[in-house]
């Protein structure tokens, strides 16, 4: 699949900002979600809530500084669609929550979400205009922070954990993978690759499966089962 270099992009066309607007409101709203969930984490996990409030607190500067961005291109974030497209995600991560399941709303949250967030904003960066650019880098520094925190939470915990995280994987990572399927031709139009950017983010899921505790073939049996869903 080939998509327009940085220099091929017209980011005045039509095109561009129609599926701009889609994608930005896409980041809006999934990064206050993520506010969101950081917060009902901070409840959940009294010993860490400064530092959960914490990361919410950024999400939510997230949020606001891509609203920036697509004023600055004078694009409206399309965020009913976003709502929508989430709403799986964000309904699945509220029943863990309510059932008390902190492993599943940090494999949601900080694993799945995260990493779906890192992979697409590394690909957007080399394509971002200038306005966007520094805003976007300094994102991903951040969300690496996130992954990192429930990392470690689950790593801790892996031996009682580890059933919680596979049932919650396949069910996460088809919705996390509808949303990239469905988003494809949006994404190419403002210059990513959308097959490269669901290799991204697969790779950086097992990645951060391995780190919490996963052997690497356990951790490759999550992802393809999520893909044969797929199928």
């Amino acid at each position: 699949m080939t998509t327009p270099s940085t220099t091929q992009l017209d980011i005045t066309s039509t095109a561009y900002r129609n599926a701009y607007s889609r994608i930005n409101g896409m980041v809006v709203v999934g990064e206050g979600l993520a506010d969101r969930h950081f917060r009902l984490l901070s409840r959940s996990i009294p010993d860490d809530q400064q530092e959960l409030e914490r990361l919410a607190a950024m999400e939510g500067r997230h949020a606001s500084d891509f609203v920036g961005c697509g004023r600055n291109l004078g694009v409206k974030p399309d965020v009913g669609l976003a709502r929508q497209l989430f709403a799986p995600l964000h309904a699945l991560f509220l029943e863990r929550d309510r059932a008390g399941d902190l492993a599943g709303c940090l494999v949601i949250q900080g694993l799945v979400v995260e990493c779906f967030a890192v992979a697409a904003y590394r690909h957007y960066l080399p394509v971002a205009d200038a306005y966007a650019a520094p805003i976007t880098a300094a994102v991903i520094a951040d969300e690496g922070e996130h992954l990192g925190y429930a990392e470690r939470w689950l790593q801790e915990r892996f031996a009682t954990v580890e059933a919680s995280a596979v049932a919650i994987s396949r069910r996460a990572l088809p919705i996390t993978l509808g949303i990239l399927q469905s988003l494809a031709a949006d994404l190419q139009a403002i210059g990513m690759d959308p097959i490269e950017l669901v290799a991204s983010f697969s790779e950086l899921f097992q990645r951060a499966l391995e780190t919490i505790g996963f052997e690497p073939p356990a951790a490759r049996r999550i992802l393809a089962g999520a893909a044969a869903a797929m199928a």
